[in-house]
């Protein structure tokens, strides 16, 4: 389920921002470390003066392979944690927005909402220019939620962060496949505006 108003957030900032903002340097202070092939991750999150502590490990599995039954529905609980880091998100505040996000992913690892929280995080990195970190969390969404309504962003994401990293090559490959799974017109455009720009360093 998808919350009102979220998806016109979304294209707010991607059509804003298709590339990093400049932001307050205190919200690349954290890190993000996962490794998508295997079912649990270790997150690491910044303490805020620079340095970094493991906080948990985080489950990736798809909502559809739960070991325990659940009733298709979002307890009040997970949706005020969910709540409270995408109303971080929206203040601007991305890494507390991404603190939030791990939390719940943490918490609730199996919740309908799952997909969005990585999506989430993953968006709260790469504009606090945390663009490996949005990298590994855009790449998990796309190999665990391959059916999200958030893939063709995560996708667009994807490719904006690999432009940032300049390895132009990945990024190019992931928005030219884009062009060829998106029928969203809006996202197209994005993405024909990147590539455009890639043009122009020779690719």
């Amino acid at each position: 389920m998808v919350q009102t108003g979220t998806l016109g957030l979304l294209l707010l900032f991607f059509s804003g921002s298709v590339y990093a903002q400049d932001l307050n340097s205190q919200n690349s202070d954290l890190d993000l470390s996962s490794q998508p092939a295997r079912a649990a991750e270790s997150v690491e999150v910044g303490t805020g003066s620079g340095s970094t502590h493991p906080v948990t490990m985080v489950s990736v599995l798809p909502p559809q392979k739960r070991e325990t039954p659940r009733p298709n529905s979002i307890e009040p609980e997970e949706q005020q944690v969910y709540d409270a880091a995408l109303d971080a998100f929206r203040m601007a505040d991305y890494l507390d927005a991404a603190q939030g996000f791990v939390t719940f992913l943490r918490d609730y690892p199996q919740s309908l909402l799952a997909d969005q929280g990585w999506f989430w995080l993953g968006e709260s990195r790469y504009l606090a220019r945390g663009f490996d970190d949005a990298v590994t969390v855009m790449t998990t969404l796309l190999d665990y939620f391959p059916n999200s309504t958030f893939g063709e962003a995560a996708r667009l994401r994807l490719g904006a962060s690999y432009f940032e990293l300049r390895q132009y090559q990945e990024a190019q490959d992931v928005l030219e496949d884009l062009l060829e799974l998106s029928p969203d017109q809006e996202i197209l455009d994005l993405a024909k505006a990147m590539l455009e720009d890639l043009a122009t360093q020779g690719y």
